[in-house]
């Protein structure tokens, strides 16, 4: 299998039983979010290269070759394998993996993903019936002010019958808190460490925690799990909010990173490494952590109806109660005589919810009395909606761009007709009789010379009156482009270049248009987003449509020529 260009962390590890195995393993594990082994074994048969992908609590693939054969064995066969040399010598090359290193491996390795059953980890290891036992060392840990406590733990069963001793974890016994002070409790396994760097560490959290507002810790407790050097730490805080819903969600995300910004007092004063596992924060009884509030703050970006004209950004546990909203709230706002031509609703906040609306709208009505009845009409709906998710909603923002209904040229012919006084109506009339007159005299003479003169005159004539439809054209196209490339999902709209040219009837439009890509929330930032090829389609499809539009209303041929459409 192909792994990211990477050093391993252990190298040449030989191993003799399966306990050995597991703790090379769990060592990998506690410095990231996975592992990978590259595992050298023989026996009677042959010699074995094996390669095997690990998560925290299974396995993902793996891979056997048979050196001496030449032959490649997957998934459950290579897992076979592995399983037969447990207890047996193996020379193990550990590496350590994060999240998006163990995508990539998948990614890479995508065949033998799909052909590996996941068993997990505690399954394949307590299997084992072959092999020699185990040896443990067994650590003589004391503590100044503690007392030791066995705590029953799995045992692995090896062949022979011995059982391997389980860890011995220290608890500190804290004395009793003086009456509001919040307690503080130190379990340690593997070793101890003062326990005064630990009551530094607790009390920079707490003069953290006093400037939160409304935020009242009870209890801090560490499990440190001791190493050579280092400090594996699971921090659990323990209190109460007297705050609002929005209150607790900052003091979450701020006593998550206070964890994280004053771990290295333990380097400094226990002259240890710390590195944190697991950090739980629980407000009001609720736990919340790292990942929790990461999977939570993900957003789903999307177009609400087919045609794009309505898009909406909110979390995905709430994004169909929100795209129903924005349908509602639309068909009202366009009942009241306003063409919506382009709406994008962005919702922010977890717990609490605000809705900011940017608009493109097509009415002879005022932008303050547009902004009047939309603000009407959001306000209303949003209280339904926060009755029925039992959610705080507010509309924060309303943003609305005016663009003032086209005029056909029938329309226009009409107006002018209207506005002509009636002196000019009469001038009109007798200088088509004249020409009428003209032409019949001509014919009369037989002078065909001047036919072609007369062509040449009408064509002229034609000219003049399609440009002077064509210069506004390009002017509501130009405008009406710029506008809905602003309200563009995941990008934002720099700088707009437009040239067009006229042969014959049709207009021929040269577009380029620069955006600046968002990394969307979520785990892999913009890994997880949409790729440029389908921002680049929307943008070309939007620019279709407006340009259909104009060409329709204006009665003027036009068609996209170029388009050049730039991410960065």
């Amino acid at each position: 299998m192909q792994l990211p260009n990477k050093q391993p962390i252990m190298e040449n590890m030989v191993v003799t039983s399966a306990g050995e195995l597991g703790d090379l393993i769990k060592k990998a594990l506690s410095e990231g979010n996975g592992a990978f082994l590259k595992i050298f074994a023989k026996d009677a048969s042959g010699k074995y290269y094996m390669t095997i992908l690990f998560d925290r609590s299974k396995i993902l693939a793996a891979e056997c070759l048979l050196i001496d054969k030449k032959q490649s064995l997957i998934g459950e066969e290579a897992i076979s394998v592995l399983k037969s040399f447990l207890g047996k010598p193996m020379v193990v090359d550990v590496y350590t993996l994060d999240e998006l290193e163990i995508k990539l491996s998948i990614a890479d390795n995508v065949d033998v993903y799909a052909q590996t059953p996941k068993i997990p980890l505690n399954e394949l290891f307590g299997k084992v019936k072959e092999g020699p036992p185990g040896k443990t060392e067994e650590k003589k840990e004391t503590a100044a002010i503690a007392t030791a406590e066995s705590v029953p733990a799995p045992k692995l069963a090896l062949a022979g019958g011995v059982k391997e001793k389980p860890p011995v974890i220290i608890k500190e016994e804290t004395k009793p808190a003086p009456a509001g002070k919040p307690e503080v409790i130190i379990n340690f396994t593997g070793g101890t460490l003062p326990k005064k760097a630990f009551q530094i560490y607790a009390e920079d959290l707490l003069k953290d925690a006093k400037r939160i507002k409304g935020l009242r810790i009870s209890r801090i407790e560490f499990d440190a799990n001791v190493g050579e050097g280092i400090v594996y730490l699971n921090v659990h805080i323990y209190g109460s909010s007297a705050g609002s819903a929005r209150d607790i969600e900052i003091a979450e995300k701020r006593m998550l990173h206070a964890v994280s910004k004053y771990a290295p007092v333990l380097l400094r004063e226990a002259e240890v490494k710390p590195i944190i596992r697991d950090v739980s924060i629980v407000i009001d009884g609720q736990e919340v952590k790292p990942q929790e509030i990461v999977d939570k703050d993900k957003k789903k970006t999307a177009n609400v109806t087919k045609d794009g004209k309505i898009s909406l950004s909110a979390l995905e546990d709430v994004w169909p109660y929100f795209s129903a909203y924005a349908r509602t709230v639309i068909t009202e706002i366009e009942s009241a005589g306003i063409k919506v031509t382009k709406a994008y609703f962005d919702v922010k906040g977890r717990r609490e919810f605000e809705i900011n609306l940017s608009m493109v709208a097509e009415t002879g009505t005022s932008k303050d009395a547009v902004e009047r009845i939309v603000n009407d009409v959001l306000t209303r709906h949003a209280r339904e909606l926060s009755r029925s998710i039992n959610r705080y909603i507010t509309v924060h923002n309303i943003d609305v761009e005016i663009i003032a209904p086209a005029i056909t040229p029938k329309a226009a012919t009409g107006a002018t007709a209207v506005a002509t006084s009636g002196k000019a109506a009469e001038v009109l009339a007798k200088k088509k009789l004249l020409e009428k007159e003209v032409e019949q005299l001509l014919k009369q003479a037989g002078i065909d010379e001047l036919a072609v003169l007369t062509e040449e005159k009408k064509k002229e004539a034609e000219e003049t009156m399609l440009k002077g439809r064509i210069e506004p054209a390009v002017e509501t196209l130009k405008s009406r482009i710029h506008t809905e490339l602003k309200l563009v999902p995941r990008v934002t709209f720099k700088w707009l270049k437009m040239n067009h040219e006229v042969k014959g009837s049709t207009v021929y439009v040269d577009i380029e248009a620069s955006f600046l890509r968002e990394n969307v929330g979520g785990l892999f930032g913009s890994f997880s987003g949409v790729s440029d090829e389908k921002i680049r389609q929307d943008i070309a499809e939007t620019v279709n449509r407006i340009i259909k539009e104009v060409s329709r209303e204006y009665g003027i041929g036009m068609a996209l020529r170029r388009l050049n459409v730039i991410i960065r």
